[in-house]
Parts: C-alpha cells; sequence; structure tokens
C-alpha cells in the first residue's frame, strides 16, 4: 500500500517528488496530463506500476495530452 514516500507511486513522484519515474519525455507528458486535469484519466487508462513498453505509452501518453490541450482550448482555458 502507498504511503507517499519517494519511489512509493509514480504520480506523486513525478507531480510532489519531481523525480524521475519513467523517462523524462513520459514523465513531462504525465505532469501536463495531471495539469490538464486528466489524472483520473491515466489512473484509468494505465497501470503505472507496470506500464507499456516506453515507446508505446510516450505516443499514448502523448494522445491523451493533446486532446485534452485541444479540449482545454475549445472550452477557453489559455494552455
Amino acid at each position: 500500500m502507498a504511503n507517499g514516500k519517494k519511489g512509493d507511486e509514480p504520480l506523486l513522484d513525478i507531480m510532489h517528488w519531481k523525480i524521475r519515474r519513467f523517462s523524462e519525455k513520459a514523465d513531462t507528458l504525465i505532469s501536463e496530463i495531471v495539469n490538464l486535469g486528466g489524472k483520473t484519466e491515466l489512473e484509468r487508462t494505465f497501470n503505472l506500476l507496470k506500464p507499456p513498453p516506453m515507446q508505446e505509452f510516450e505516443r499514448a501518453l502523448q494522445g491523451i495530452r493533446d486532446r485534452l490541450r485541444r479540449e482545454a482550448k475549445e472550452r477557453g482555458w489559455e494552455v
């Protein structure tokens, strides 16, 4: 069970502790997705303790980030 310490939970590591969990690109995409309100979607879409192969993971993350960014702009958010 997660207890909030470094290395315990991927999203906490990336967002709070600012430590790399996957790759620089994947971590940046995850941070952007969370900031766009997509945390629940990330948790529903991926098992972050066992992500897919990195290229596939990064490609899927980029698709989610791009969609969330587009939807935010359509709603009038400045992103």
